[in-house]
């Protein structure tokens, strides 16, 4: 699953663009870039990657 995809199923979960940056510890405008398909920092997708997990964990 490549980080676009992962971040667009965080959205669908109802979690904005700024919830996601919150709670990986980045900014706003790099959540956005990603969810447009841009690069990220390995750390970043590995944050973005362990945050759906959690939210597919909670809501099983």
């Amino acid at each position: 699953m490549t980080v676009q995809e992962m971040l667009n199923s965080l959205f669908e979960r109802g979690l904005s663009q700024k919830a996601v940056a919150e709670r990986i510890g980045t900014t706003q405008p790099t959540i956005h870039r990603a969810s447009k398909g841009a690069g990220v920092r390995y750390e970043t997708g590995k944050a973005i990657e362990a945050l759906l997990e959690a939210t597919q964990k909670s809501a099983a």
